[in-house]
């Protein structure tokens, strides 16, 4: 059975299980001893499987009691031993969870980190066993309403997994300036301001600075407008509910998309230093989560009339060639990853 095969109730059931466990493994990396909330999440995941594989292989469930749910999954599955073996180990997990939600037993950091192995396993075994699908491939983006977000974040997912992180964060960072984007302009009294605009409408340019203080003060003057560009923008993002603390995680990690006068992003810019497999599951996991509470949160003053999105034009297959400008600490460091000859910076 491929993602395909499954039903949309079955393929959206899965993807909440998927998007279930990767909570369980941020709250886990909570410090202590907040992160003992995590055994709740585990053990909801865990129960969330065999329910769903219960339902979709028929188990006839007498007793939902989660050793008799166990059980009778396992046994209409056939007894195969990958998940016999962890029958023990599911219900410590089950009795860990009963212990802490009802009596207050603290779990141990070393334990919760068992538990949170097995619930990995157990998930992923189950979902094999009963629907023939692997877990990492069904999609967490059945949630997200936009198509060209969607496929961006697909295509983010796709070239990560193929080892090219730089390039699966360039696409995570051009799908959240997509979905923040697309949020706002939908949110304007008049049909031009947004409502979460904070500069004044007649912001100076560069070259209104140099007229004013000369060219030398100019440039101290523009400075000092970077600061206040980077200040709107982080009140505007809180203003629209994305997590500041996540954001500023991933604006480090992500490159940035310099957009040339248009919504079409011409270059990238690469600044953090050989990004690792789990940078790139946080910033999806950011992207994503904040992609569907957009969603979740959305409404329409006014479309806007005078800056329309060019939505036709943010999904380039061809990205690996976009000119990407690598931040002078970093050059020589991701040869390979873009051309020599893009080494100047752009702005």
């Amino acid at each position: 059975m491929t993602e395909q095969s499954l039903t949309e109730a079955e393929a959206e059931r899965l993807s909440l299980i998927r998007y279930q466990l990767l909570s369980a493994q941020e709250a886990l990396s909570a410090p202590p001893p907040i992160s003992s909330l995590s055994i709740n999440v585990m053990q909801d995941v865990v129960e969330s499987t065999l329910s769903a594989a219960g339902d979709h292989i028929r188990a006839e469930v007498r007793n939902r009691d989660f050793d008799k749910l166990f059980d009778a999954v396992v046994s209409k599955l056939g007894n195969p031993a990958e998940l016999v073996g962890l029958r023990a180990p599911a219900i410590a997990l089950n009795n860990a969870r009963v212990g802490f939600k009802h009596h207050g037993n603290h779990v141990r950091d070393e334990t919760l980190r068992r538990h949170m192995d097995v619930s990995v396993t157990l998930v992923s075994e189950l979902v094999q066993a009963a629907f023939d699908v692997d877990l990492n491939e069904v999609s967490m983006l059945l949630f997200v309403r936009d198509d060209q977000v969607r496929l961006l974040v697909q295509s983010a997912d796709e070239v990560g997994k193929s080892g090219n992180l730089i390039d699966g964060l360039f696409r995570l960072r051009l799908a959240f300036d997509l979905a923040v984007q697309e949020y706002e302009l939908r949110k304007t009294y008049d049909g031009w301001h947004s409502v979460f605009d904070t500069k004044p409408a007649f912001y100076p340019s560069v070259f209104d600075l140099e007229r004013f203080a000369g060219r030398e003060g100019g440039r101290h003057l523009e400075r000092m407008t970077d600061w206040i560009d980077a200040l709107a923008t982080t009140v505007k993002l809180g203003a629209i509910g994305v997590d500041l603390q996540r954001y500023a995680y991933f604006d480090s990690v992500a490159p940035s998309a310099i957009y040339m006068g248009s919504d079409h992003p011409t270059h990238s810019r690469v600044r953090f230093e050989n990004p690792t497999q789990q940078h790139f599951d946080d910033a999806y996991r950011f992207v994503v989560d904040t992609v569907i509470y957009l969603a979740a949160n959305d409404y329409t003053l006014t479309p806007n009339r005078h800056r329309q999105i060019y939505r036709d034009r943010h999904f380039d297959p061809e990205y690996e060639g976009t000119p990407m400008w690598i931040h002078p600490s970093l050059r020589g460091e991701v040869a390979g990853d873009v051309a020599d000859e893009t080494e100047e910076n752009p702005a």
